[in-house]
């Protein structure tokens, strides 16, 4: 029966298969269970390298009929067709996901899952291994499975908190540091215009270490803070409550004692603008406040009122020019 279902279904994948045989296809179909499905769906797949190459308008039209697809298959009631809709959907993303490796026969590369939170947003995210994420606005988050490793790569800020599995350690890379954990919640502030990466422990604990120097780690306890300094290369720790750290996700915009170069890098991030400081003697002031839920004319009227400034918001452009005297 094997042998047979594999003939028809190599027929109806190629387009070849006959209209009597096509019929004897669906029955077969419905009798196998969703793990034998699986199974021959997965041997053909393993065993067929002969795919034929394809372009990318090629790919962006079986990513348009796969997505029909799904869509479609939500409303149909025919057994058959439902788990037909499926088994194509399940070759169509394995030959477009693998597409770059059968063209140029490199080694197997790990199949990634991708998001990213675009300005002035946020995006929660259930990884594959059931591990929860919440990005900041600007960020962006890489997953992939290798040699053991559930591996995350991380641009910008995140809250983590991962599904323990002691078979298999969680390791967030972030340029060249190197975060392992097994199961813990934790927040990682990482944007590229920072020169310190700041990795907040909540709850658990986590492993730390350099991949050009790995021999040397640094363990991390709840409420404590590791910040790693990009230019030096260096470590140092300091507690925390963790209140500052994950105000943002209660939508809490929070500063303390920091420049107010920064302060306006992180209002731009938050809401998904950009500012141009025209006066820049004051880009060095320190400032300390908080902002929850407020709307970005409220934000501003309350520094320009502190600093003196005049600024103009037009559409997602705020210019801040010369200091009023007082």
């Amino acid at each position: 029966m094997e042998n047979s279902f594999q003939k028809l279904y190599t027929q109806f994948l190629k387009g070849e298969i006959k209209s009597g045989k096509f019929e004897e296809l669906k029955n077969s179909i419905n009798r196998l269970s969703d793990e034998e499905l699986f199974r021959h769906m997965e041997d053909y797949w393993l065993n067929h390298n002969d795919y034929p190459k394809l372009n990318s308008e090629r790919k962006q039209r079986i990513r348009e009929k796969l997505y029909k697809q799904i869509i479609y298959r939500k409303k149909l009631s025919s057994t058959f067709w439902t788990r037909m809709a499926t088994a194509v959907a399940i070759v169509a993303f394995c030959i477009v996901s693998s597409l770059h490796f059968i063209q140029s026969n490199k080694p197997y590369t790990p199949d990634i899952f991708q998001a990213i939170a675009s300005g002035n947003s946020k995006v929660q995210l259930t990884l594959p291994d059931k591990s929860s994420v919440k990005l900041n606005s600007e960020s962006s988050l890489s997953y992939y499975f290798e040699k053991g490793k559930r591996i995350t790569k991380l641009n910008g800020e995140g809250y983590f908190q991962v599904t323990r599995d002691e078979k298999h350690p969680f390791i967030v890379q972030v340029g060249d540091l190197n975060i392992e954990v097994l199961g813990t919640s934790f927040n990682i502030y990482s944007y590229s215009d920072s020169d310190v990466i700041e990795t907040s422990l909540i709850e658990g604990s986590i492993r730390l270490f350099d991949s050009k120097n790995p021999t040397e780690t640094y363990m991390l306890r709840p409420s404590q803070k590791a910040i790693y300094s990009r230019n030096d290369r260096k470590i140092r720790f300091q507690d925390t409550d963790n209140i500052k750290e994950t105000a943002w996700l209660q939508n809490h915009l929070v500063f303390e004692s920091e420049r107010l170069s920064t302060v306006f890098h992180r209002i731009e991030r938050w809401y998904g603008v950009k500012i141009t400081l025209m006066c820049p003697e004051i880009a060095n002031d320190l400032i300390s406040g908080s902002f929850k839920d407020e709307q970005l004319p409220y934000v501003m009227e309350a520094l320009k009122i502190q600093y003196g400034f005049n600024y103009e918001l037009t559409g997602n452009n705020v210019i801040i020019t010369k200091v009023n005297l007082k």
